[in-house]
């Protein structure tokens, strides 16, 4: 549930920023990333795990061994970490949450001298019960009322959600101070989409114990499932069901660089009154159906965006008319936010929306001309798996389905066309909005379909200076982060940016295609010049430089780490084609040109090619990535992948003088 804390903060700023990056141009500079502001739209997770959800106990699923890294430092410990639930007959409940913290460092003492809950007024109260720290020394010092606050939440939209957010500050936080803070939120009416959560425990922070206690009447229904270390128990005592989920004793473990979400493998414990995920597209499609209104406004609008086109070129109209006219505000679908859209009025009156509004509207106005099309809700983010029940956190972004013509589309991605999914939302579990609900997968991401050329011809001068043209063309799911890339600055800006991140520097220029139109794959033509990038002597010896390249060999390392990896890990199935015309320099011949490449195993493929013609020598190299997501037994495989192209950028070519 939204408003759980600390607890969640390290899963889901970890996951949010994963998200983010994942989906951020890559840029280019010589190993290093140039950073871009990107509009997010994150959410997670499936894979084809089924559990029975009748049943009230679950197999425990295979999950990675991880190994407590005895060199991480620590900065706080979990003495006690407990959630309980007394739940009414109606579904409302109340929720007592107490934590008791150990600070390590002084780093622990900066990232835990807060605790807060955010909630919504509308539906929820809270109140702080007791909050105090004991000093090294055994001293206790109470949280006073100026240490207290209320404050709108970070995620406050007027029209959108007013959850607000209760701080306490600890007051005089020593290395070796443990503090106490118990919670207290009234759930004063049942949740929208049922009564569900999940409970995971802390990844990264070692815990002696953590816990969540549901007491409800008998009469309720209410299934559970577990994964890995927890220790259920079940019982009936009197008029009250007990439910208790323990694990003790858990160390912290370390994250690993782009690995999946924790909720795809770690241990968990999940609660819901839910019979089939079904129940969620039908519950939600009732809170929409009513938002469906198509006015004369709308009727009009859809006519003049369309014009005569038919079929699924009159949906790509629609598509890029909302995408394009509509500002995105990033309020992610949850309780508090509401499942519930703006009418279509609203949103066109507005100029902005969030998610369920983007999809809202492209429904009504594509209703209006009579193509066929289905809200869905997807998870957008770094997790993969389906979760153990039907429950509404599986799910925080909405994106449309067309099912005459099977596409997925994201209009809230208004730099994508209508059917480029990015990888946050490939190859996820879905819950279509229908009059009994609907479940599906969205398409898996192919190399094939996502690729990333680079033609470049380059030419040595006698005082060392290289001159460059190079070409670059994307597709698929490239598209949308390049096409914001490339508006964010001006192009000289941009060109020179790219370059001061090369080894041989430079200045020069590019020129984009229309980068307005949705439709057409981004293309940039480039010129550069990198003065004294070589020193010419009796024998150059020369690799391809990297020049206007949006995606060089070495910006490949962010895959990679020195530990063996644990966990799954994404990657992102991909295509890239580089390719070099090196004129040789006059008066000069080549003496030595580096081996061709070939390497094919499980994780895809590598293939490099040095073929001397008259006058120049051509330059070919391959690489594709087949999935989005690896498993950690795979990375052995991925890691030997990804260090072909690496090292084949290093090959030398050596040109000697030619005799007088």
């Amino acid at each position: 549930m939204k408003y759980r804390k600390q607890k969640l903060i390290f899963r889901f700023i970890v996951a949010f920023y994963c998200g983010i990056l994942f989906n951020i141009v890559p840029n280019l500079g010589y190993g290093a990333d140039i950073t871009q502001v990107i509009s997010s739209r994150q959410i997670s997770p499936p894979v084809k795990i089924e559990t029975d959800i009748k049943g009230e106990k679950n197999k425990i699923q295979s999950i990675p061994q991880a190994g407590q890294d005895k060199n991480i430092t620590h900065n706080v410990r979990i003495d006690n970490y407990e959630n309980k639930y007394l739940i009414n007959s109606d579904y409302t409940y109340t929720h007592f949450k107490t934590q008791q913290t150990t600070l390590l460092t002084k780093q622990g003492i900066e990232d835990w001298k807060r605790d807060y809950l955010d909630y919504s007024p509308d539906t929820q109260s809270v109140e702080l019960i007791d909050a105090y720290v004991i000093q090294p020394n055994g001293k206790k010092i109470k949280v006073t009322k100026e240490n207290i606050f209320t404050r709108s939440s970070p995620e406050y939209v007027p029209g959108f959600t007013n959850d607000l957010r209760m701080t306490i500050v600890f007051p005089q936080l020593k290395v070796g101070s443990k503090t106490f803070v118990q919670w207290k939120l009234t759930q004063k009416k049942p949740f929208t989409v049922g009564l569900s959560d999940v409970e995971a425990p802390f990844f990264s922070v070692p815990a002696v114990k953590e816990s969540i206690e549901i007491e409800l009447p008998p009469s309720l229904k209410l299934y559970w499932e577990k994964r890995g270390d927890y220790t259920v128990t079940d019982t009936y005592e009197g008029n009250r069901r007990k439910i208790k989920a323990v694990i003790t004793n858990r160390p912290g473990y370390d994250f690993e660089n782009r690995m999946v979400n924790t909720w795809d493998f770690d241990s968990m414990f999940v609660f819901s009154n839910l019979d089939r995920w079904e129940e969620i597209g039908r519950i939600v499609w009732d809170k929409w159906r009513d938002k469906v209104i198509i006015t004369p406004e709308i009727e009009k609008l859809a006519l003049q965006i369309v014009k005569d086109k038919q079929g699924i070129e009159a949906a790509r109209s629609i598509y890029n008319w909302v995408a394009q006219n509509i500002e995105y505000l990033a309020v992610y679908l949850n309780e508090s936010a509401g499942y519930i859209p703006h009418t279509s009025t609203q949103i066109l009156r507005n100029g902005y929306g969030d998610c369920k509004d983007y999809v809202l509207l492209m429904h009504t106005l594509l209703k209006a001309i009579g193509i066929k099309s289905i809200p869905t809700l997807v998870n957008s983010g770094d997790m993969y798996q389906k979760l153990l029940l039907p429950t509404s956190s599986q799910f925080n972004h909405a994106i449309i389905y067309l099912p005459d013509y099977q596409i997925f589309s994201d209009p809230t991605n208004n730099y994508a066309a209508l059917e480029e999914l990015d990888d946050s939302v490939s190859n996820k579990f879905v819950v279509l909005l229908t009059e009994k609900g609907l479940t599906k997968y969205t398409p898996k991401s192919l190399a094939k379909n996502n690729s990333y050329q680079m033609k470049a011809s380059i030419n040595i001068e006698k005082n060392g200076t290289i001159k460059g043209q190079s070409e670059l063309k994307y597709s698929g799911n490239f598209n949308s982060g390049y096409r914001q890339y490339f508006t964010s600055n001006a192009p000289k800006q941009i060109a020179n940016k790219i370059l001061a991140g090369t080894p041989e520097g430079g200045a020069g220029t590019l020129k984009t295609g229309d980068l307005d139109n949705l439709d057409v794959p981004v293309k940039v033509k480039a010129k550069w010049s990198s003065p004294y990038a070589v020193d010419v002597e009796d024998r150059i010896y020369f690799n391809t430089p990297v020049g206007i390249n949006t995606i060089n060999s070495q910006w490949l390392r962010r895959y990679l780490t020195l530990d063996k990896r644990l966990y799954p890990f994404i990657v992102g199935a991909r295509s890239y084609n580089w390719e070099y015309k090196i004129n040789i320099p006059v008066g000069y011949k080549i003496v030595r040109q580096p081996k061709n490449r070939n390497l094919l195993n499980t994780t895809g493929s590598y293939i490099s090619s040095y073929e001397q013609k008259e006058g120049y020598i051509l330059v070919k190299r391959n690489l594709i990535i087949n999935k989005d997501v690896y498993k950690a037994e795979e990375y052995p495989d991925f890691q030997e992948l990804i260090y072909k192209p690496i090292n084949d950028a290093r090959s030398i070519i050596v040109f000697e003088k030619k005799s007088v």
